[in-house]
C-alpha cells in the first residue's frame, strides 16, 4: 500500500500499482516494481552474487555505526559512506573465481578520499587492545599532522571487527584499538580523515596478527 502523507503533490512511498516510492538521502524517488525473471540465472550472474555476499560479510559489521559515512566523506559524490566502501571492495579486494571468490586483505580499503595515506604501519598485540604504528609524513600534499586515524581489526573467523575513530592523529606516530574481548587472527588496517571530517586519505593494510 502506497502514502502520501502531504496530499497528491507530496512524498510517495510504498507500493502502487506498478510503481513504487522511496526516500534515499532525504529524497523521494519513484520507480517501477521489479518482475521476478523466468530465465535461468547465468554464471556470470552467481559470480556477482557470491561478490555481493562476500562484501556484506565484512561490511555488515559496521552496520548502523556510522563508521563509513565518515571514513568515506561524501564531498560530491552523493553516494553514502556504507556504498562507497563496497565499491572499493568490489574494485580493489575482490580475487578469485566462482564458486571461490573471497577477499584479498591487503586490499582492503576502510577509509578513501584524496588525502595522501600514511607510507606504511603495522601492528602488535597486548592483552586487551592492539597497537598500531606508522611513519609520519605530514607536510607530504594535503598530509596535516592534525589528520585523525581511523583504526580497524576484522577476525575472519568469526566475521566480526573491532573499530574506531581514534583520538590520536597522524602526527603522533601511534594508536591504540581496544579489541572488546575479541581474540584470535586478525587483520588490521589505518586510515586518516581530516580534522574537519571533510576528506579521508585511502587507509592501508597494517597486517596480520593473532590477539
Amino acid at each position: 500500500m502506497a502514502r502520501i502523507p502531504y496530499g497528491i503533490l507530496g512524498e510517495f512511498t510504498g507500493n502502487a500499482g506498478n510503481v513504487s516510492g522511496y526516500m534515499r538521502m532525504g529524497a523521494n524517488f519513484i520507480r517501477s516494481k521489479r518482475r521476478k525473471s523466468t530465465k535461468p540465472v547465468t554464471p556470470a550472474q552467481l559470480a556477482q552474487q557470491q561478490k555481493i555476499k562476500v562484501c556484506h560479510e565484512f561490511t555488515r559489521c559496521f552496520t548502523g555505526s556510522g563508521f563509513f559515512d565518515r571514513t568515506f566523506p561524501q564531498k560530491i559524490n552523493t553516494a553514502t559512506g556504507y556504498n562507497k566502501a563496497t565499491s572499493a571492495l568490489m574494485r580493489k579486494a575482490i580475487t578469485g573465481t566462482y564458486p571461490n571468490i573471497f577477499l584479498s586483505w591487503p586490499g582492503v580499503q576502510i577509509s578513501g578520499g584524496g588525502m595522501p595515506s600514511v607510507p606504511v604501519a603495522a601492528t602488535t598485540g597486548g592483552a586487551d587492545s592492539i597497537l598500531f604504528t606508522w611513519d609520519d609524513n605530514a607536510g607530504t600534499g594535503t598530509a596535516r599532522s592534525s589528520d585523525i586515524a581511523v583504526l580497524v581489526a576484522y577476525f575472519p573467523a568469526v566475521k566480526q571487527a573491532v573499530f574506531g575513530i581514534s583520538t590520536q592523529r597522524r602526527g603522533d606516530g601511534m594508536a591504540e584499538l581496544k579489541t572488546h574481548g575479541q581474540t584470535g587472527e586478525a587483520h588490521t588496517w589505518a586510515g586518516f580523515i581530516s580534522e574537519d571530517g571533510k576528506d579521508a586519505a585511502d587507509s592501508v593494510y597494517a597486517g596480520i596478527l593473532t590477539i
